[in-house]
């Protein structure tokens, strides 16, 4: 098991690179998806891995990659996985404390942010925490119990991924649940507010999708059971 956080960094949208280097930890086990590697070099960044078909990095990049000498992990540009879906396969069978993904999120290829969203179901086959952060967003799911923290005035959505989820009990939230059910496709969840500055949901049986909002850009955290 590694005894550190992961930070993969994918190609996606980064605008406030501060906001990103702030989350950071001196200790983390950087992940570099293909042209994600830019944005990790330009925050100072030294990549631990890099990894997928590196169609996208610039000469520069990979100048720079050369004289890191990190781990490098090659795929043909013709494969049936995205580049992140294979660097969170490989980041499972390290078995992290916990994934963190930024880069993610936001751009003009809609189907690439959810795909994103969905694969976060890969860690949690395995019981490894991990989550998306976005400058304003933390993205996670959920099969059991979550504490995230929060501000009064954030948002909270709630989705159900399986035809029903039942046994919702949450607390913190200006419109709480009590061991109720949400239903795939039902928008009931969406936009609960926090009241407190941590929120918990819990579950009984099926898959949630958390999507918390802030009002004011900054990362919190999610605690898992065990983290």
């Amino acid at each position: 098991m590694l005894s550190k956080r992961m930070v993969i960094v994918a190609n996606g949208d980064l605008e406030d690179l501060a906001f990103y280097e702030a989350i950071i930890k001196p200790d983390d086990y950087i992940v570099c998806v293909n042209g994600g590697t830019g944005h990790a070099l330009a925050m100072g960044l030294k990549p631990d891995l890099v990894i997928g078909d590196l169609d996208s990095l610039s000469a520069a990049d990979q100048e720079e990659v050369s004289r890191i000498n990190p781990e490098l992990i090659v795929h043909p540009s013709e494969k049936d996985k995205s580049d992140l879906e294979l660097a969170l396969d490989h980041c499972v069978k390290m078995e992290p404390i916990e994934i963190i993904i930024i880069g993610a999120l936001g751009g003009t290829r809609f189907e690439h942010a959810f795909i994103n969203v969905l694969l976060l179901y890969t860690p949690l086959r395995k019981r490894i925490a991990a989550r998306i952060l976005s400058e304003n967003q933390e993205v996670m799911l959920v099969r059991d119990e979550v504490t995230i923290q929060g501000n009064a005035g954030d948002y909270l959505s709630l989705y159900a991924l399986t035809n029903r989820v039942d046994g919702i009990v949450t607390e913190g939230l200006k419109y709480p649940l009590n061991n109720d059910s949400l239903y795939f496709a039902s928008t009931l969840g969406l936009s609960n507010e926090f009241i407190a500055t941590q929120a918990k949901v819990s579950l009984q049986s099926g898959l949630l999708l958390l999507i918390k909002s802030s009002a004011e850009k900054g990362a919190t955290d999610f605690s898992w059971p065990g983290h």
